[in-house]
């Protein structure tokens, strides 16, 4: 058996201290206190460990069964108060998603192994019909950009959601998705069903940690008129094969999700305390008034007139104190501290909690530069193309997957058939929304020199714009047949471009013999 700790040749033997007390020599217990001085900084030191900085090694669903149901109170809470925090989840559904959503080019080739046009277009065809209001989702209140905003949105505040795939659909596709919140499954459902399986906060799982099958309460916990079903059960079994639980996972091992702003709540809060404290305080401080109180060196009037008292005050107004009485002005004082340099430095580690740059996520450009602007909006792009491709990954595709299977056994696709399955299945790709800078002409003149020197591959340049190949073609196609007729029409006129593209043609066009003899 090979030996790991085997010394080699000319090799001297490390020799650890000895971790019993008492044994050894004085030698051996010198060297170990010395080796167990040399740690980490922060885990030795007593100010850290003091303030509750360590955390107590849970896994991370034990961490979420306790956990989990505040956290995504409180994220909910923020959402609905915290105008920050709306932005946050606005800013998810706008950059992860988009006003277009993921757009699909279908990939299929034929037997020669080129792409299949004709196939592919119908592919795409069918899926957009698919995706309009009234068909892709079960309720029909949502088209598929809207469910893919809301579920976005919904995973970002609460850490998942359930989509639950609808075989036997009334469309003609047989297929739909239903949203169902998170809330059915759960978080204090922890079973041990022998053999590797369990159930972790409503998922029932193996011993590999696959989902094996999600139990549903029967009725929302936060309905006041839940009630158990006339059976008695208070859950539902649905096989794994049914649902989509989806969220980026956070550690190993992780069940369920976290929601995304988890890291920043206490910032959002602590910025809306602070602001209600020192509205209180302004306010205390602008209720400044006149007391009268008797005064000790005159004698107490013997009948109170009551009209002589002062009970409002008016600009540059003046009175007379009543007889035996003296006016004390209050003189409440604000704090004075700086509510706008508290919320700032609570809105950066807010926005860095959700991986948002702050000039971005707070709407304050004050102070920032050119250059400092276009790095963190770079950056920030970067963040929402991961988010794009995780959301593609786990959602988008699984629901087109299962989407195109029905569509076909169904006969919903024009030029395909069920034996079609097998090779466009897994042939496609949905490519995220894409942004343009804030100086396109840059943009365009840097790729230009770069398609000039060869330095960059045309498709890449195409995807990373979001354009369809396809969709560009054809739509010069229609371009150019328009153009032409009304190029001819302002030529005539001697207008336009089209009189300057007739011009430019007449110059460079070769003259013949009758034209230069006129000459």
């Amino acid at each position: 058996m090979f030996n790991l700790f085997k010394k080699s040749k000319g090799e001297t033997e490390r020799v650890e201290p000895v971790l019993g007390k008492g044994a050894g020599s004085s030698r051996d217990r010198q060297r170990h206190k010395l080796h167990a001085q040399e740690r980490f900084a922060a885990a030795k030191s007593p100010r850290i460990s003091s303030n509750n900085f360590f955390g107590s090694g849970l896994s991370i669903d034990e961490t979420l069964r306790r956990d989990l149901s505040r956290i995504k109170a409180a994220s909910r809470k923020a959402g609905e108060d915290v105008g920050y925090m709306k932005r946050f989840f606005s800013m998810v559904q706008t950059h992860v998603v988009g006003d277009k959503g993921p757009r699909l080019h279908a990939e299929v080739r034929g037997n020669d192994g080129n792409l299949d046009r004709v196939a592919n277009q119908s592919i795409e065809k069918a899926f957009a019909k698919w995706c309009k209001i009234g068909v892709c989702e079960i309720s029909g209140r949502m088209d598929f950009i809207g469910a893919m905003q809301l579920i976005a949105k919904t995973v970002c505040q609460d850490g998942d959601i359930i989509i639950r795939h609808i075989h036997g659909a009334p469309n003609k596709f047989g297929y739909a998705i239903q949203l169902i919140e998170a809330d059915l499954l759960d978080a204090t459902l922890n079973k041990d069903l022998g053999n590797g399986v369990r159930i972790k906060m409503g998922v029932e799982i193996d011993k590999w940690g696959r989902h094996v099958a999600y139990h549903l309460l029967t009725n929302h916990p936060g309905e006041h008129t839940w009630r158990h079903d006339n059976t008695g059960k208070r859950y539902v079994r649905i096989p794994a094969d049914e649902i989509i639980l989806p969220f980026p996972m956070f550690r190993p091992g992780q069940t369920r999700g976290v929601p995304w702003a988890h890291a920043s709540l206490l910032d959002f809060h602590d910025i809306g305390g602070y602001r209600e404290s020192a509205l209180v305080g302004s306010r205390v401080a602008a209720s400044n008034m006149v007391i009268y109180e008797r005064d000790p060196e005159q004698e107490a009037p013997e009948e109170e007139d009551e009209g002589d008292f002062i009970f409002e005050l008016e600009p540059g107004g003046a009175a007379i104190t009543p007889e035996g009485y003296r006016a004390k002005e209050t003189n409440f004082q604000h704090h004075g501290d700086s509510v706008e340099g508290f919320q700032k430095a609570s809105l950066k580690g807010a926005f860095a909690g959700v991986d948002v740059n702050y000039n971005t996520g707070a709407n304050d450009y004050e102070g920032v530069s050119w250059s400092s602007l276009r790095q963190a909006v770079l950056e920030d792009r970067e963040h929402w193309k991961r988010l794009q491709g995780w959301l593609i990954s786990q959602v988008v595709g699984a629901i087109y997957q299962r989407w195109l299977k029905h569509a076909l056994l169904n006969g919903a696709i024009d030029n395909l058939r069920g034996y079609d399955l097998e090779r466009s299945v897994d042939a496609f790709s949905f490519k995220g929304r894409r942004w343009q800078w804030v100086d396109p002409l840059k943009d365009e003149q840097a790729i230009g020199a770069a398609m000039d020197n060869f330095t960059v591959n045309p498709m890449d340049v195409l995807n990373e714009k979001g354009v369809d190949v396809d969709e560009m073609a054809e739509g010069w196609q229609q371009y150019l047949q328009i153009l032409g007729p009304a190029m001819e029409l302002a030529k005539g006129f001697g207008i336009g471009k089209g009189a300057k593209v007739a011009a430019a043609a007449n110059k460079n066009a070769p003259k013949n013999d009758e034209e230069e003899g006129e000459q």
